[in-house]
């Protein structure tokens, strides 16, 4: 956010200001209180932003006015005011995962040039519920709505990655762990201790497990408590995901799958309750 700066943050009258300046300035003291301290002093963000002592009071002063900013009566600092917890929590109240990665998703599709699926869990298998076909030939597509198999699908282990041991054999308790090729994994034991890989890597890689010829690789998706709700896959056939591009791929999905974490409010605290 670009604003001129007062030619003086203590002396002296404060200048006059355009309106797009005053609203540049008055976002620039909220976008202040990002940092870890609850409470703020005026004179520590006029030093901070460059204002003058005067102009950054009257900016303080309006946003409290509009409930932005709340003022402590006892020391005279400022906090964040019930104005944002009402629009941050209309923000939260009006996310979807698919509306909110769709476009994610399609950037995604069109850097790497590989197809792109969101799955989200249910019951035993992960189900697609956005795909993005690839711009490289030769795309092996998942059709909208497939459902595979949690322990031979790298979404599905995508969307496990949080559970322990104990979870995952309480989950998969009822799993038929049906080969759909000869490297699905056929066994509760074998896919548990697998799946230490994936928490500590923080990614899922489906091996040819669900098709063959097919290599797939995943990152989950977190809400704003920190949960699981989606996973987010990149697939393409084996001959053009050798292991490097594995890794390069890999390493695209958690940067979406991150990304559409913290639009959907990841990392900010659990402060929204349910």
């Amino acid at each position: 956010m670009s604003y001129a700066t007062d030619p003086s943050p203590d002396d002296g009258p404060a200048p006059r200001e355009s309106g797009t300046q005053a609203l540049d300035r008055a976002l620039s003291v909220l976008l202040a209180f990002r940092g870890t301290d609850t409470e703020r002093k005026v004179s520590d963000v006029s030093r901070e932003l460059g204002l003058h002592k005067s102009t950054a009071s009257r900016l303080f002063r309006a946003l409290a006015d509009a409930g932005f900013l709340h003022r402590n009566e006892e020391n005279g600092n400022y906090r964040l005011g019930v104005t944002v917890f009402e629009l941050g929590a209309r923000y939260l109240a009006g996310l979807d995962l698919h509306g909110v990665a769709r476009p994610l998703v399609h950037r995604l599709a069109e850097e790497e040039g590989e197809s792109v699926n969101l799955s989200v869990l249910e019951g035993l298998d992960a189900i697609s519920i956005h795909v993005v076909q690839g711009t490289r030939n030769l795309q092996l597509v998942s059709r909208l709505g497939r459902r595979i198999p949690l322990w031979c699908s790298a979404a599905g282990k995508a969307l496990l990655i949080d559970q322990d041991d104990a979870q995952l054999r309480a989950t998969l308790a009822t799993a038929p762990f049906t080969a759909l090729t000869g490297n699905t994994i056929t066994d509760l034991d074998t896919f548990v201790s697998r799946m230490a890989t994936v928490r500590q890597q923080g990614w899922a890689l489906n091996d040819q497990e669900s098709e063959e010829g097919l290599r797939v690789v995943a990152a989950p998706v977190r809400d704003r408590h920190g949960r699981v709700t989606g996973a987010i896959s990149v697939s393409g056939p084996i001959f053009r995901l050798d292991e490097p591009r594995v890794a390069e791929l890999a390493a695209a999905a958690c940067r979406t799958a991150d990304e559409l974490s913290r639009q959907l409010g990841y990392g900010f605290g659990d402060v929204w309750g349910d």
